[in-house]
């Protein structure tokens, strides 16, 4: 059994033992609005680091962040002389508005299906995940909550059309077709495409973002729904199967079905693509090309 500890944990401890009572008792005017946690780009702040993770960035981190108002210079270097002997990793400060505008492009939570749509569904990823271990002012767990609580329907059916159109159009057409002309390269290609749209629509259909795709395939077996495709996944992954594609597809669509999304008899994928784009109530929305998505 590996005693290897995760950096999540890590990260925890350390702010709960070390820095948060230094904080409290050396910088207590700044402790009321501070936010204290792991969350961001790294597999830490998954919980997906291991032995192999320790060859690079293994540092246990711990990430400060004040309101826009409480977030000067003066107060970074504050933190930075009060935390200073503290030795066991990297203390990093920085606003609540500067890191969601690193993940959203925006200063303010998303308001219109155009602001949803332009953010790369790894991205949201990485703002949510992780975890906060403290947070004073409460407006870091705000912006959270709202990105946690996910797309709005509309926007997640949009991003569903356009997947359930690739599955269909690259999986169970173009895939077999192509390793039947013996066309190699291009069949992997359809597979790849298949296989990422895929596990998109799998997280769509649990209300959940699909992360970097460097962890999606874990991610996936955590999920409440579908995670029993990831062996079919697995298995397309490492061998040609037109079977795995068909499993899993069916698998997709029964769940489409579920959820009340397509009342259509069809196997065949791309039909329950416009299905969906159906029930889309904005009109302009509606309209945009899925393939664009």
């Amino acid at each position: 059994m590996s005693d290897y500890l995760q950096g999540l944990d890590r990260s925890r401890m350390w702010w709960m033992l070390s820095i948060e009572p230094v904080i409290k008792q050396e910088l207590p005017d700044l402790y009321p609005y501070m936010t204290a946690g792991l969350v961001g780009d790294g597999s830490d702040c998954f919980g997906y680091d291991d032995e192999i993770s320790m060859d690079h960035d293994n540092d246990t981190r711990v990430k400060l962040w004040l309101p826009v108002g409480a977030f000067t210079h003066i107060a970074v270097d504050r933190i930075r002389a009060a935390t200073a002997h503290l030795s066991e990793g990297s203390i990093t400060t920085e606003s609540v508005t500067e890191f969601y505008r690193r993940y959203t492009g925006l200063d303010w939570t998303p308001r219109t299906w155009k602001e949803w749509l332009a953010i790369p569904e790894k991205n949201l990823a990485a703002a949510t995940n992780g975890d906060v271990f403290y947070d004073g002012g409460g407006r870091f767990s705000a912006i959270r909550q709202t990105l946690l609580d996910f797309y709005p329907e509309d926007v997640r059916l949009k991003l569903l059309e356009a997947r359930i159109l690739t599955m269909g159009q690259a999986g169970q057409y173009n895939y077999a077709r192509c390793m039947d002309r013996g066309e190699t390269i291009a069949a992997e290609l359809a597979k790849a495409r298949f296989m990422e749209a895929a596990i998109s629509a799998v997280f769509l259909l649990n209300h959940k973002y699909t992360p970097f795709y460097k962890w999606a395939g874990r991610a996936m077996k955590q999920l409440p729904l579908l995670s029993q495709t990831a062996e079919d996944f697995e298995t397309l992954a490492n061998e040609h199967s037109v079977y795995a594609v068909e499993s899993i597809s069916q698998a997709v669509l029964n769940e489409l079905r579920n959820q009340q999304l397509t009342d259509l008899s069809t196997d065949f994928l791309v039909p329950h693509s416009a299905a969906i784009r159906e029930r889309i109530s904005q009109d302009e929305l509606r309209e945009v090309n899925p393939w664009k998505q």
